[in-house]
């Protein structure tokens, strides 16, 4: 089998979430015999409030006069709630062992199924940015990872903001799992573009290696189709096209009209896939940022797995 995926790199945390992302990562790489590393980010910011770092006489004077702030900004404490030295790195020496605890546990699991695997236990107040360096610096062919985590938790669908940044800015190929997954049907929205044969190659691989059928779809626009309804024939062209991909896959073809992201998320609930392949636009344009991309919005609201190939 052809190692698509030789090297994998899983953000951990102790959500619920994060242990369905590291199950799908067995699966994985024992598909694809991948070297797994596991990595567990200890953020001062998110355990510590990232309010106590700098001391108050460090902040500069802010003017009121106009009575408006950005709303992400955060006004320092008076010095009265400023804890002690010796309290910050109390609290910090409890979340670095239990990073460490999450890691053996996470370890332990990979093990029991035997795979090998690396750890890393790294510390940043951004918990995105440290995976997203991490991605960028090592010879990753994937990140897996929950869609939300943080504490233990029941199973939520909704992306969290570390998966969001993660998938938005790593140029690698990002899978954020939301269940568990068996691999039956693959549903791939393809377009057509120049980078589309990046995740017709990836999701074909996958699809031999777990024996999964594969679903082609393309969406067009209805309001583009009543203007010039020869690009019907365009969509049946896209579609033989990606077709030629499949081989020795079994596979049936879908051309739809509408929204293309609604139409994506609609197929994928109304032919039961366990997974969306699609391209993404990387790290997009100030419009995309604004208004939001086809991939941005499927991300957003599936509610099971979606693999984004950049």
């Amino acid at each position: 089998m052809e190692q698509v995926f030789r090297n994998i790199l899983v953000p951990i945390d102790a959500s619920v979430q994060s242990r369905i992302a590291q199950e799908m990562a067995v699966y994985l790489s024992k598909l694809f015999r991948s070297q797994v590393t596991l990595m567990h980010v200890v953020s001062n910011e998110l355990t510590l409030g990232g309010q106590i770092y700098t001391p108050i006489e460090n902040y500069e004077p802010i003017s009121t006069a106009t009575g408006q702030f950005p709303r992400a900004l955060r006004l320092p404490r008076t010095r009265d709630y400023v804890l002690p030295d010796e309290v910050i790195r109390e609290v910090i020496e409890q979340y670095r062992e239990k990073g460490q605890t999450i890691l053996a546990e996470s370890v332990l699991l990979f093990s029991e199924k035997g795979i090998d695997v690396k750890e890393k236990l790294v510390e940043k107040n951004d918990p995105a940015e440290a995976i997203i360096d991490e991605a960028e610096a090592g010879m990753y062919d994937l990140v897996v990872m929950g869609n939300s985590g943080g504490e233990e938790n029941e199973l939520d669908f909704h992306l969290g903001s570390v998966a969001k940044k993660v998938s938005l800015a790593v140029k690698i190929p990002v899978l954020v799992v939301r269940k568990k997954m068996d691999l039956r049907k693959i549903l791939i929205p393809v377009d057509g573009s120049a980078k589309e044969d990046k995740i017709l190659q990836k999701a074909s691989m996958i699809a031999k290696a777990a024996g999964s059928k594969v679903v082609l779809l393309h969406v067009q626009e209805k309001s583009l189709l009543k203007l010039k309804p020869e690009i019907y024939e365009v969509g049946l062209q896209i579609l033989k096209q990606a077709s030629t991909k499949m081989e020795g896959i079994e596979f049936e073809q879908k051309l739809l009209s509408g929204d293309p992201a609604n139409v994506i998320i609609q197929t994928a609930k109304q032919y039961d896939v366990d997974l969306i392949a699609m391209s993404s636009g990387g790290r997009g344009t100030l419009r995309d940022f604004f208004l939001g991309s086809v991939s941005d919005h499927v991300l957003h609201h599936a509610t099971l797995p979606v693999l984004l190939v950049k």
